[in-house]
C-alpha cells in the first residue's frame, strides 16, 4: 500500500474511532504544499507509523488552564502537546507530551477539534500524503510543573488569557468563559 493510501486510511480509522469513544467533535480539513525535501522527510516519517500530533487543553478545578511557551515562538504561549511516536495512540501521545512539557498528570475528558491536513509535493500536487492533529479537553490530575522538555521555555497556569497566544490557541482563548 502506498503512503497516501496508508495515511489516508490511518487518519481516518483514528478520527472514527475517537469520535466512537468520546462523541462528535470538528474536523478541519486543510491543504498544505511542501517543497521536496520537506516532503519526502514527512513522507519517510508517515512509512515509518508516525501520523501526525497531539495536544491538550488543560484545566484545573479553579478553571485555570496551563500553557506554555516553546522555544519555536518564546513571546507567545501555546498549548502542550507534540508529534505522535509509531505505535502510541493519539491519546498515549498527548499525556506523554503533557509529562515531558509541563511534568503533571492528566485525565483525558474529551476531543475539542481535529485537523485531518493534505500535505502535498510543491511540484506536483498528485504526490501526497495526511496527517491528523487532535486536540484534547484535559483535566489536570496533579503534580507540580515540571519542564524536562529542553524546548519548552516555562509553564503555567493562568485565570485569564494571557496577551500573547499562539494561533492554534486563540480560538480557546475567546471562548475561555465556557471551558
Amino acid at each position: 500500500m502506498n503512503v497516501e493510501k496508508k495515511t489516508r486510511e490511518e487518519v481516518s480509522r483514528r478520527i472514527d474511532r475517537l469520535q466512537e469513544r468520546y462523541g462528535p467533535f470538528p474536523v478541519h480539513e486543510e491543504t498544505v504544499e511542501n517543497n521536496p525535501d520537506y516532503f519526502k522527510q514527512g513522507e519517510e516519517m508517515a512509512e515509518e507509523g508516525w501520523i501526525g500530533d497531539a495536544g491538550a487543553w488543560i484545566t484545573d478545578d479553579a478553571d485555570r488552564v496551563l500553557l506554555i511557551r516553546h522555544e519555536g515562538s518564546p513571546n507567545e504561549w501555546g498549548i502542550p502537546g507534540g508529534g505522535h511516536k509509531p505505535g502510541e495512540t493519539m491519546e498515549e501521545t498527548t499525556r506523554r507530551e503533557v509529562r515531558e512539557e509541563t511534568g503533571v498528570e492528566c485525565t483525558i475528558t474529551g476531543v475539542n477539534y481535529a485537523r485531518r491536513k493534505t500535505i502535498v509535493l510543491t511540484p506536483n500536487p498528485d504526490e501526497r500524503y495526511y496527517m491528523l492533529t487532535v486536540i484534547f479537553n484535559v483535566e489536570y490530575d496533579g503534580g507540580s510543573i515540571s519542564i524536562s522538555d529542553e524546548e519548552v521555555l516555562e509553564a503555567k497556569w493562568f485565570s485569564e488569557p494571557p496577551e500573547n497566544v499562539l494561533d492554534l490557541v486563540e480560538e480557546h482563548v475567546s471562548t475561555w468563559d465556557s471551558h
